[in-house]
């Protein structure tokens, strides 16, 4: 009765025949605690969870690894992963399943580093762990570390599944990798693969593989649409939107990021403003902050800054950092000053720690002669103690990653890499160019 009522979604009927069967003194066994901890879990029933937990402790079974995985879950779920370790560490023998149970509940709480300490204690991993391990790192922006897993995966034999690549982006070689072990084609795999190529800017790729895929949801349609815009095929993408509409799918807020992001790298101004006012009159749906941003950065690579922050001015809602940045990243490249001071001061409200905010206002400032106000903002930003942000860039080479900090001088390989870029410095001179005097090779 208990399993059938959670199964059925009666939680509470669930929950209430599991302490009617306590308070009659029947015996309890450890099977009896996963509906009902399912239930308590799927309601967010917190209170009722806990006193759950106490019937197992009084009943004898703190030990039990199933009834423990339950316990953690549910713990993890409401957010508690403080009892949740407590309990994990309760489990005498504990197996893959309690491990991958809590690696999980790490990767959605961003919990980097303690889901892989708890990854390395690991004797026995599946497929599983590797998912948790590998998405973890996806989701936390760490794609790098993603690939590696993925790579160290097929090394130690485990092959990966459907859900492996739904976890990652790597690039062309897991695409290859699908093709060459045959994985039967599922929208979860196609949608994945569809994803990672229109992100890796393999765009001819995505969209055969559109082009081949019979089951278009609305997830498939913006995934392509996103892609060809990002990409810089804003012609293709309006065309695919619009054939999306004709083939009777309708279009929901993500649709109109990428959509709107395609007549920005068009610089479509009017079709824009259409297809902006088109949301909320013709589809129901409420303009976000992304899309006002893309309204923002349409007019401002258009040059229509004024015009831009007559917009930003005119929002339903409040403008986010994104929003202020973009305006006064065109300031910069138009070289306006007031529209840049207004933008700068809303800046130092929302992000008063980012360098560049202060360094930006500061190159304007420079760049039109205003050498008292860029002096008075670099002392400004030493007052606030506010540091620019080093920055660096990376390569990837043989499956392996290498950045470069500016001034940094650890790299293994610094003494060569600097020799031929003076190297290719002199060549460029011998060639004719001519090289800028303040160029300086970190």
């Amino acid at each position: 009765m208990i399993s059938t009522y959670s199964k059925l979604g009666l939680h509470k009927e669930s929950l209430e025949t599991f302490f009617l069967m306590h308070w009659r003194g029947t015996q309890i066994d450890c099977f009896t605690f996963s509906p009902v901890l399912k239930s308590c879990t799927l309601k967010f029933m917190i209170n009722e969870g806990k006193q759950v937990h106490c019937v197992v402790m009084s009943n004898g079974y703190d030990s039990n690894a199933h009834v423990q995985t339950g316990l953690i879950n549910f713990y993890a779920k409401m957010g508690d992963l403080d009892s949740a370790k407590q309990v994990f560490n309760g489990i005498e023998v504990k197996d893959v399943v309690s491990y991958n149970c809590l690696i999980s509940a790490y990767s959605k709480s961003a919990k980097v580093l303690l889901a892989g300490e708890l990854f390395d204690e690991m004797e026995e991993r599946n497929v599983v762990s590797w998912n948790s391990m590998i998405t973890c790192y996806s989701h936390n922006d760490n794609s790098c570390e993603g690939l590696r897993f993925f790579e160290r995966m097929r090394t130690e034999k485990c092959p990966p599944n459907e859900m492996t690549l739904g976890s990652i982006e790597a690039g062309e070689r897991i695409g290859k990798y699908v093709e060459s072990r045959g994985l039967s084609p599922t929208v979860h795999v196609d949608s994945a693969l569809l994803n990672m190529y229109a992100k890796c800017e393999n765009i001819v790729k995505a969209r055969q593989l559109f082009d081949y895929m019979n089951y278009t949801d609305i997830v498939v349609w913006n995934t392509m649409i996103g892609g060809l815009a990002y990409s810089g095929f804003a012609n293709d993408a309006i065309n695919l939107f619009m054939k999306m509409k004709d083939a009777g799918m309708k279009p929901n807020d993500i649709t109109f990021v990428g959509v709107l992001t395609a007549c920005t790298h068009a610089g479509l101004v009017e079709l824009g403003y259409s297809l902006f006012n088109s949301m909320k009159m013709d589809h129901g749906i409420i303009p976000k902050a992304e899309h006002c941003a893309c309204i923002v950065d349409l007019l401002c690579k258009c040059g229509r800054l004024e015009e831009a922050y007559k917009f930003i001015c005119k929002m339903e809602m409040e403008p986010n950092v994104v929003i202020w940045g973009t305006l006064l990243s065109a300031c910069r490249t138009r070289l306006n000053v007031e529209l840049a001071e207004q933008a700068v001061e809303k800046l130092l409200v929302l992000e008063p720690e980012n360098s560049g905010n202060y360094v930006l206002l500061c190159n304007i400032y420079a760049s039109t002669g205003k050498w008292n106000e860029a002096s008075k903002m670099r002392s400004l930003m030493k007052d606030n103690r506010v540091k620019k942000t080093a920055g660096y860039s990376w390569i990837e080479m043989n499956d392996v990653v290498h950045k470069f900090l500016v001034s940094d001088t650890s790299h293994p390989r610094f003494d060569e890499s600097c020799k031929i870029v003076d190297e290719l410095g002199q060549q460029s001179q011998l060639a004719g160019y001519d090289q800028d005097p303040h160029l300086e090779f970190a």
